[in-house]
């Protein structure tokens, strides 16, 4: 057997291993886009809360303002339009980032799956590869058992040679 050919089952091992190794560091990253995404979805969420609560006591503030200002009824009913537009606004906003946080954990969800099916691949690569090792193993000793038997016939053809000699003299 030549020296390259001896070599092909240590580069499909070494092969193997490359893809396990490969398919580890993908589903790594994957995990950590995943969570990247989950902490700017809080974050998002967090901001929205706080301009919910702060657009509330605005209104509020501006409301008791407006109470106080009897004698001014016409601003005081315009404010409040103009602050029921703006909570409209916002309640539009809100809806529109809780669909964004929705949407993001859905795809986080996916990109757990995901991760879960590059860490069953990168398994299924390790038994390969160790099934792959011992293959190689077998092949070895294969190869040894097959030069063992070919020194076996050539020394048999040689007696069988002297054998005819011996006889043909005779």
């Amino acid at each position: 057997m030549t020296g390259a050919s001896r070599l092909w089952p240590w580069l499909a091992l070494a092969l193997a291993g490359l893809l396990a190794l490969q398919s580890l560091r993908l589903a790594n990253a994957q995990l950590e886009l995943a969570k990247v995404e989950v902490s700017q979805s809080k974050q998002a969420q967090s901001q929205a809360q706080q301009a919910l609560a702060a657009t509330e006591k605005k209104a509020s503030a501006v409301l008791g303002h407006g109470a106080a200002q009897q004698d001014n009824t016409h601003d005081y009913t315009q404010k409040l339009a103009a602050l029921e537009a703006g909570r409209t606004a916002d309640a539009v906003r809100i809806a529109g980032l809780q669909h964004g946080i929705s949407a993001a954990a859905t795809r986080n969800a996916q990109l757990a799956g995901d991760a879960a099916a590059c860490r069953s691949l990168a398994d299924q690569h390790q038994r390969l590869a160790a099934l792959a090792g011992e293959g190689a193993g077998v092949v070895g000793q294969l190869v040894g058992l097959v030069e063992r038997r070919d020194a076996q016939v050539n020394a048999l053809m040689g007696q069988v040679q002297v054998d005819r000699q011996l006889l043909t003299s005779h």
